[in-house]
């Protein structure tokens, strides 16, 4: 959004910097500064030790949000349904849209160009749930496709963190070897459920589309 106001800054790498117990912690990164390894959550001064000239900018408090929102707001002209997905993601529900742009692979293109060509850097899925789809945007591959009824076979390769799980029971598989999602799968629910938690179990069901996951637009 700075970038794309200000042309001064494209290119060159800068963060978003708030105050967080007493010290300036980086909230954003810019793409050019994170390749230099720049990380949100890092302090200022350590980044500046390292790199002197990094440009840091205070963080507007609440402009993530208005900003998000807006660009739901603007993706209506897509699709009817648009729901705001934590911080940094929309969820569109796409059924009975993309023959008007001629197939969900056109669709789609349409979609990430217009988001390309005003300077933000996305990614995107579709798939049949709402889960797949977005484990797809962030572990598959770029503009993925996933085909009607592949979800299971879409999620085999990815990690726990596909199914949206919280940290700890995230930590609690990787100490069990739990490094992909075929890993597990196939172990009886009761199992998994006295292991790790209903919420897994809701998470994969709603992944798999054996439940319906609502969207609140």
């Amino acid at each position: 959004w700075l970038a794309i106001r200000k042309p001064t800054l494209r290119g060159i790498p800068f963060v978003l910097a708030a105050p967080e117990r007493g010290r300036m912690c980086i909230k954003s990164v810019s793409i050019d500064a994170h390749r230099m390894g720049v990380e949100q959550g890092m302090v200022v001064a350590d980044v500046r030790a390292l790199f002197p000239d990094m440009e840091v900018l205070e963080e507007e408090a609440g402009r993530g949000a208005k900003l998000l929102k807006a660009i739901a707001e603007w993706c209506i002209r897509y699709s009817p349904l648009v729901a705001i997905d934590a911080t940094d993601g929309l969820i569109l529900d796409v059924s009975g849209c993309t023959h008007l742009w001629g197939g969900e692979g056109k669709y789609l293109i349409e979609v990430l160009s217009k988001f390309k060509k005003a300077g933000y850097h996305v990614r995107a899925a579709i798939a049949d749930t709402v889960g797949t789809a977005w484990a797809s945007a962030h572990f598959g591959k770029d503009a993925d496709i996933v085909k009607p009824g592949g979800q299971l076979e879409a999620l085999l390769s990815w990690p726990p963190a596909a199914l949206r799980l919280d940290a700890v029971v995230l930590d609690r598989m990787h100490k069990l070897g739990f490094y992909q999602i075929k890993d597990f799968v196939q172990i009886p629910r009761s199992v998994l459920r006295r292991r790790f938690g209903q919420p897994l179990l809701d998470r994969m069901a709603q992944a798999l589309g054996e439940v319906e996951e609502a969207l609140v637009p």
